[in-house]
């Protein structure tokens, strides 16, 4: 637990610490303002020194990993979130116009002694294995999800989800997913139903507005690369 706000900078035991880890470590501060970044995430972020980092927000870095996809928005919703919720949240990034392999990302509140937020500590870690080429049919955003947003739907109809939001039909989806094409539509039925909609625009809709088209289907992540 760190015992101070972060007004005056991260703990010197906590970084000298963190610069040691050979995989990219960073720290943010309630404004979603970069305020510590090990030499891991500096070469992540392919920048020369860490004052092209430190002290800046995700879109004052010049660097390609924050500057497609609206990568640097959607870095700031997920960091308000953990605020607001001060609660963990993985998700996975695909960026390739500046890595050439996906990472799984876990960030996590700093709290201070007595359980207020002071803070974000983010960790980076590569995929191992990932089969979504495999499956992905057309643009896809940069930044997934790996918790599901909420308890709208289940897991398997995410997958299903996943798979229409790809603009694959029910029969192909049904393959894929050993089930009946009635099964795959009575169940998109249902989700309709949930969404308070009847046609796929306004379910993609609905779905991107719940953050669900981030959302990636536990089948596609090799589940030992999850649990670190």
């Amino acid at each position: 637990m760190v015992t101070t706000d972060l007004s005056g900078g991260v703990s010197n035991v906590l970084t000298v610490a963190l610069d040691k880890f050979p995989e990219p470590y960073g720290i943010k501060d309630l404004e979603s303002r970069i305020v510590y970044a090990n030499p891991a995430l500096i070469a992540l972020f392919g920048v020369k020194s860490v004052s092209d980092v430190v002290g800046k927000f995700d879109h004052e870095i010049k660097s390609k990993l924050v500057q497609f996809d609206n990568a640097a928005e959607e870095f700031q919703k997920q960091d308000k979130q953990v605020i607001d919720t001060k609660c963990s949240l993985v998700t996975l990034e695909i960026h390739p116009k500046a890595i050439d392999h996906p990472f799984i990302v876990r960030k996590v509140p700093l709290l201070n002694n007595e359980g207020e937020c002071i803070g974000i500590i983010g960790h980076n870690r590569d995929l191992e294995i990932c089969t979504l080429n495999d499956y992905v049919r057309g643009s896809m955003p940069g930044s997934l999800l790996l918790n599901r947003p909420d308890d709208t739907f289940s897991e398997r109809e995410c997958e299903i989800i996943f798979f229409r939001l790809q603009g694959l039909k029910s029969r192909v989806i049904g393959n894929i997913m050993y089930l009946s094409c009635r099964t795959i539509e009575n169940s998109l039925q249902r989700m309709y139903n949930k969404a308070g909609v009847n046609h796929i625009d306004d379910f993609r809709a609905f779905c991107e507005e719940k953050n669900y088209h981030r959302y990636l289907p536990r089948r596609f992540i090799n589940r030992v690369c999850c649990k670190f």
